[in-house]
């Protein structure tokens, strides 16, 4: 796409979650936005937790919710590239080329989403895709932890589930081709070192 922008966020301890909107908008709920540093230009929109959320947010979180950052993302923006060291990221909604979501400890996840290539892996926790259509590939790896794919999938897509020290659970093994890899078709990888990657 010409006109095509890149989304770059990296977080510590908030939780994250990316949608689509008309214009570019950030809500901060529990937690102050002098944490963070944003950048916007005709390339792209820059996202950066400077510094950890304070203990005094940690100590009503029971109360209110961990805190969070919500982001919407105008349509120019077709790239997504995002990291986290603790907590959940959450990209839903959205039309793009390429999603990428790493996070070190906590919980991945991408829902309700199109595009080319989406890529989500978690270190210590969960990765999850839910409805996601890809037209080129959908990677969900963890290393420790659960790696889900689950929600519609086309009947031409090739998946290759594989589990190395845990559970491989496929729920409807006729509705995807396992393990074989089609030229022109959308690839599916569901990939867990020690746990469990299950597709539903």
């Amino acid at each position: 796409m010409a006109n095509s922008r890149k989304f770059v966020a990296k977080t510590k301890d908030v939780s994250l979650t990316v949608r689509r909107a008309e214009s570019f908008s950030i809500s901060y709920v529990d937690c102050e936005k002098d944490m963070f540093q944003i950048e916007e230009n005709q390339d792209g929109i820059k996202f950066f937790q400077r510094e950890k959320a304070s203990a005094c947010y940690w100590f009503g979180w029971l109360a209110k919710g961990n805190p969070e950052v919500v982001i919407m993302l105008p349509e120019d923006v077709d790239v997504c590239e995002i990291e986290a060291e603790v907590n959940q990221v959450l990209v839903t909604d959205i039309k793009a080329d390429k999603i990428y979501v790493k996070v070190k400890n906590g919980k991945a996840a991408v829902r309700n989403v199109q595009a080319n290539d989406v890529f989500i892996k978690c270190v210590n926790g969960k990765a999850v895709a839910h409805n996601v259509e890809a037209t080129t590939s959908c990677t969900v790896d963890t290393l420790n932890g659960m790696s889900v794919l689950e929600g519609t999938i086309t009947r031409d897509a090739s998946i290759e589930v594989t589990c190395k020290n845990g559970i491989t659970e496929v729920s409807d093994k006729n509705k995807v081709n396992l393990g074989c890899r089609t030229d022109g078709c959308a690839h599916y990888v569901v990939h867990c070192l020690n746990g469990k990657a299950a597709v539903k």
